[in-house]
Protein backbone atom coordinates (compact mmCIF):
# COMPACT_ATOMS: atom_id res chain seq x y z
CA UNK A 1 0.00 0.00 0.00
CA UNK A 2 2.75 2.60 0.47
CA UNK A 3 4.37 2.07 -2.49
CA UNK A 4 0.78 2.42 -4.34
CA UNK A 5 0.80 5.78 -2.06
CA UNK A 6 3.93 6.89 -3.01
CA UNK A 7 2.87 6.44 -6.46
CA UNK A 8 -0.28 8.19 -6.69
CA UNK A 9 0.05 10.50 -3.50
CA UNK A 10 0.96 13.82 -6.44
CA UNK A 11 -2.57 12.65 -7.78
CA UNK A 12 -4.85 11.69 -5.05
CA UNK A 13 -5.15 12.07 -1.70
CA UNK A 14 -4.83 8.98 0.60
CA UNK A 15 -5.28 8.64 3.83
CA UNK A 16 -5.85 5.60 6.39
CA UNK A 17 -8.73 6.15 9.02
CA UNK A 18 -7.93 4.36 12.50
CA UNK A 19 -11.54 3.32 13.55
CA UNK A 20 -12.41 1.22 16.68
CA UNK A 21 -10.64 -1.59 17.70
CA UNK A 22 -12.19 -4.66 15.94
CA UNK A 23 -10.60 -7.21 18.94
CA UNK A 24 -9.87 -5.95 21.92
CA UNK A 25 -8.83 -8.04 24.69
CA UNK A 26 -11.56 -6.43 26.67
CA UNK A 27 -14.46 -7.39 24.07
CA UNK A 28 -13.72 -10.39 21.39
CA UNK A 29 -10.51 -11.52 20.81
CA UNK A 30 -9.27 -13.68 17.89
CA UNK A 31 -6.46 -16.25 18.22
CA UNK A 32 -4.84 -14.98 15.35
CA UNK A 33 -4.36 -11.51 17.38
CA UNK A 34 -3.30 -13.88 20.65
CA UNK A 35 -0.56 -15.64 18.82
CA UNK A 36 0.84 -12.48 16.63
CA UNK A 37 1.35 -10.59 20.02
CA UNK A 38 -2.00 -7.78 19.18
CA UNK A 39 -3.48 -7.47 22.70
CA UNK A 40 -4.75 -3.69 23.43
CA UNK A 41 -7.72 -2.89 25.57
CA UNK A 42 -10.64 -1.06 24.44
CA UNK A 43 -9.57 2.66 23.79
CA UNK A 44 -12.18 5.19 25.89
CA UNK A 45 -10.69 8.46 24.97
CA UNK A 46 -9.73 9.91 21.96
CA UNK A 47 -5.70 9.90 22.90
CA UNK A 48 -6.25 6.21 23.79
CA UNK A 49 -7.45 5.64 20.25
CA UNK A 50 -4.62 8.50 18.93
CA UNK A 51 -1.91 6.44 21.02
CA UNK A 52 -3.02 2.88 19.39
CA UNK A 53 -3.55 4.03 16.14
CA UNK A 54 0.14 5.00 16.15
CA UNK A 55 1.47 1.45 17.41
CA UNK A 56 -0.51 0.22 14.20
CA UNK A 57 0.79 2.79 11.90
CA UNK A 58 4.32 2.03 13.35
CA UNK A 59 4.09 -1.67 13.59
CA UNK A 60 2.67 -2.19 10.11
CA UNK A 61 4.91 0.31 8.65
CA UNK A 62 2.53 3.05 7.16
CA UNK A 63 3.44 5.78 5.48
CA UNK A 64 0.34 7.37 4.35
CA UNK A 65 -1.60 9.80 6.36
CA UNK A 66 -3.67 8.48 9.36
CA UNK A 67 -6.53 9.65 10.39
CA UNK A 68 -8.97 8.92 13.53
CA UNK A 69 -12.56 8.33 13.40
CA UNK A 70 -14.11 9.83 16.45
CA UNK A 71 -15.17 8.31 19.41
CA UNK A 72 -18.92 8.00 18.22
CA UNK A 73 -17.72 6.17 15.40
CA UNK A 74 -19.39 7.73 12.44
CA UNK A 75 -16.93 6.69 10.10
CA UNK A 76 -17.29 3.27 10.44
CA UNK A 77 -20.74 3.47 11.01
CA UNK A 78 -20.92 5.38 7.77
CA UNK A 79 -18.49 3.34 5.75
CA UNK A 80 -19.03 -0.08 7.34
CA UNK A 81 -15.59 -0.32 7.36
CA UNK A 82 -14.90 -2.60 10.60
CA UNK A 83 -12.56 -4.26 11.05
CA UNK A 84 -11.41 -3.17 7.98
CA UNK A 85 -12.19 -2.23 4.09
CA UNK A 86 -10.34 0.03 1.50
CA UNK A 87 -12.39 2.74 -0.09
CA UNK A 88 -11.38 5.00 -3.34
CA UNK A 89 -13.71 8.38 -2.92
CA UNK A 90 -14.38 10.56 -6.20
CA UNK A 91 -13.27 14.79 -6.11
CA UNK A 92 -16.98 14.73 -4.78
CA UNK A 93 -16.24 12.70 -2.08
CA UNK A 94 -18.77 9.91 -3.57
CA UNK A 95 -17.76 6.20 -3.28
CA UNK A 96 -15.82 5.28 -6.39
CA UNK A 97 -14.42 1.75 -5.29
CA UNK A 98 -15.74 -0.13 -2.10
CA UNK A 99 -13.90 -3.27 -1.20
CA UNK A 100 -15.70 -6.07 0.58
CA UNK A 101 -16.04 -5.75 4.14
CA UNK A 102 -13.40 -7.88 6.53
CA UNK A 103 -9.37 -8.94 5.81
CA UNK A 104 -11.06 -11.33 3.19
CA UNK A 105 -11.57 -8.51 0.83
CA UNK A 106 -8.79 -6.85 1.70
CA UNK A 107 -7.89 -7.15 -2.05
CA UNK A 108 -5.07 -4.28 -2.43
CA UNK A 109 -4.94 -5.15 -6.37
CA UNK A 110 -8.22 -4.36 -6.88
CA UNK A 111 -8.00 -1.71 -5.18
CA UNK A 112 -5.09 -0.75 -6.86
CA UNK A 113 -6.95 -0.38 -10.03
CA UNK A 114 -9.65 1.75 -8.86
CA UNK A 115 -6.88 4.13 -7.50
CA UNK A 116 -5.47 4.05 -11.07
CA UNK A 117 -8.95 4.26 -12.73
CA UNK A 118 -9.52 7.47 -10.19
CA UNK A 119 -5.93 9.09 -10.75
CA UNK A 120 -6.59 8.83 -14.67
CA UNK A 121 -10.44 10.46 -14.16
CA UNK A 122 -8.47 13.09 -12.03
CA UNK A 123 -5.50 13.91 -14.52
CA UNK A 124 -8.66 14.09 -17.35
CA UNK A 125 -10.37 16.31 -15.52
CA UNK A 126 -7.16 18.96 -14.60
CA UNK A 127 -6.29 18.81 -18.22
CA UNK A 128 -9.61 20.48 -19.35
Amino acid sequence: MNEIYETYKDRIDFYLVYIREAHPTDGWQVRSNLDDHVEFLDPKTGDERAELANVCRLDLGFTIPMLLDNMENEVDAKYAALPERLYVLDAEGKVFFRGIMGSRGFDVDSWLEAVQAQAALSGAQAAE
